[in-house]
């Protein structure tokens, strides 16, 4: 009898252990905006992203996502996000009105956002006269972004599938929790980015430490996988055809003490915005350029002997012998290269920048903002101007310098990220 009994809770303990899923965005690793409201509309996007998330065990048992970005003012965006989530014969659904405030910290490579969602849920049985009461929701987001380090977090509410063993009343039910995350991405190539991440998942009474490495090729070419400790593995396929179209698909597995049937996902996402309005080329390839002049090494030459003439009829052992370093050599070399003054002509031609090489310092969609960077750097002691890539870029650069020759500005440009306040120049060649 005592075996018995100890038998049975054993089964119940682990039965509790295993008998619930928090359904989890299933391509959360590329469409962060699904659960944390600090990323919709990150890029200026108007964008619209549906997905849906089948069971292998019944078909009945899925979740259907439908997300729409849009991006009226440089630093705000707002978005609009409702998902509905089926489970034997229950129902739950959620909407959400997002809105994002982003705070530039410098340049636009350093910043902070902060999203927040205002919605409602509501869950009922079909077929049956049980119809909970709508519930207000909450969501909360922020992340911290230098260049390639992004660090944040944000609070949900997501749907909980229990198993009937366990929970016959409520097979399913919503759980509250918060996720702390930090990333850092990589450059493998001119191409080539790989982005790993570390999550602390807390939600009910589960503890998830996730792991993740998101691999993007072009901006075009998505694959990411996520290992959550004891719970699952999650694979991400995406790619982008025709620079409008996205199709993603993603597979979740079950690992560790959890028993759930595996998951797939298939994703659309559409670009919406107008032609004219895309994004200019730099917002795409500017980390990747700044990742490459990092990873310049300076040509270490062998210690040049430079001999003074003598000024009067010294003898020879009057003559003195000056080593020069290798960063010695280079100063000089940059010396028969001025930097840019007033005096300097115009780079204006057509009313925009003619071709060549620039050394940029920020770039604005206001002329007013521009303006004022201009006037504060030349407070400093610092000489600048600005322009515009070509007549359809919305942006303007503030640039310290311009060159022709590309050897020499990635050098220039290496030299003026170790003074102080222009650490994040960055190099933009103009065609």
């Amino acid at each position: 009898m005592k075996k018995a009994i100890s038998i049975s809770v054993f089964l119940l303990f682990t039965i509790s252990m295993i008998g619930q899923r928090i359904v989890f965005p299933g391509q959360n690793q590329i469409y962060r905006f699904l659960e944390d409201p600090s990323f919709i509309s990150l890029n200026g996007e108007y964008n619209m992203t549906s997905m849906l998330q089948v069971s292998d065990s019944d078909v009945a048992q899925t979740s259907q996502y439908i997300a729409a970005q849009l991006s009226f003012f440089d630093n705000v965006a707002f978005g609009l996000d409702y998902s509905r989530h089926s489970y034997d014969a229950f129902r739950y659904s959620q909407i959400f009105l997002s809105a994002r405030y982003k705070l530039e910290l410098g340049n636009q490579f350093h910043y902070f956002n902060i999203g927040g969602s205002i919605g409602s849920g509501k869950l009922n049985e079909v077929d049956t006269s049980k119809d909970n009461d709508i519930n207000t929701l909450y969501r909360l987001g922020f992340h911290y972004t230098n260049f390639n380090l992004t660090i944040g977090g944000y609070m949900n509410t997501y749907p909980t599938q229990n198993d009937p063993l366990v929970n016959i009343l409520n097979p399913l039910s919503t759980t509250e929790g918060y996720t702390l995350y930090l990333s850092y991405q990589l450059a493998l190539s001119d191409y080539l980015r790989l982005t790993p991440s570390v999550k602390y998942n807390s939600y009910d009474e589960l503890d998830i430490y996730e792991g993740t490495a998101a691999l993007n090729y072009r901006d075009k070419y998505d694959l990411a996988v996520s290992y959550k400790g004891d719970y699952s593995i999650n694979a991400v396929l995406g790619a982008k055809f025709f620079n409008r179209l996205k199709v993603s698909y993603s597979y979740e597995s079950a690992i560790g003490i959890q028993n759930f049937n595996d998951v797939h996902a298939l994703g659309i996402s559409v670009d919406l915005r107008a032609k004219e309005a895309d994004i200019p080329e730099w917002l795409a390839n500017v980390k990747r350029n700044r990742e490459k002049l990092n990873r310049i090494k300076k040509v270490k030459e062998e210690p040049v002997i430079a001999v003074e003439e003598p000024e009067t009829n010294n003898t020879v052992e009057e003559i003195i012998e000056k080593v020069l370093t290798p960063e010695e050599i280079e100063k000089a070399e940059l010396a028969k290269y001025p930097v840019m003054t007033e005096e300097t002509p115009s780079d204006i031609v057509g009313d925009q920048l003619k071709p060549g090489y620039y050394i940029i310092l920020g770039s604005y969609k206001k002329v007013e903002n521009a303006e004022k960077e201009i006037q504060r750097l030349r407070e400093s002691g610092a000489y600048a101007r600005y322009g515009k890539k070509d007549a359809n870029d919305d942006f303007n650069y503030v640039y310290v310098d311009r060159y022709d020759d590309r050897d020499i500005a990635i050098k220039r440009t290496i030299s003026k990220q170790s003074e102080k306040g222009f650490e994040r120049v960055w190099l933009l060649r103009v065609k």
